[in-house]
């Protein structure tokens, strides 16, 4: 990995204590009927193949931890041959500006979607599928 996220890539002053991941679904997401909610690998491999899904886009919170390195994540959808993508505007990291490289949050972020592109999958913007202005944190004053 391009960042030292070994600290759980906490970047507050104080740094925050280590917990489980969360449990539940942000309230303004709506969760329509025919959608499945999973962190079981077996179980989304199963839906998957059920509905006869080989293209898929992933996306969330953090990039170097989960969307890469779950059972449901980048990485092992890869191994199963899937096609998948990384959405990149639609993803953030753990990571602490005082460890290695040294750059902050933003450009750590950065550096792991080039890792993603060059180790795992493409990756493209949301405003590729909407039409409208990918997404950007506005604290990110990077581009």
């Amino acid at each position: 990995m391009p960042i030292d996220d070994s600290d759980m890539g906490c970047d507050c002053e104080k740094h925050c204590a280590i917990r489980e991941a969360w449990t539940k679904e942000n309230p303004l997401i709506e969760i329509a009927t025919t959608d499945a909610i999973t962190d079981n690998g077996q179980e989304a491999w199963n839906l998957l193949q059920s509905r006869g899904i080989d293209n898929v886009i992933l996306c969330g919170v953090h990039l170097n931890m989960c969307v890469l390195g779950r059972p449901i994540g980048i990485r092992q959808m890869v191994k199963l041959g899937k096609n998948v993508a990384l959405m990149r505007d639609m993803t953030d990291t753990m990571y602490n500006h005082e460890r290695r490289p040294q750059v902050n949050h933003f450009q750590g972020t950065e550096l792991v979607i080039e890792h993603v592109e060059k180790y795992w999958c493409p990756s493209f913007v949301s405003s590729d599928i909407t039409g409208g202005k990918p997404f950007r944190f506005k604290e990110d004053t990077n581009r």
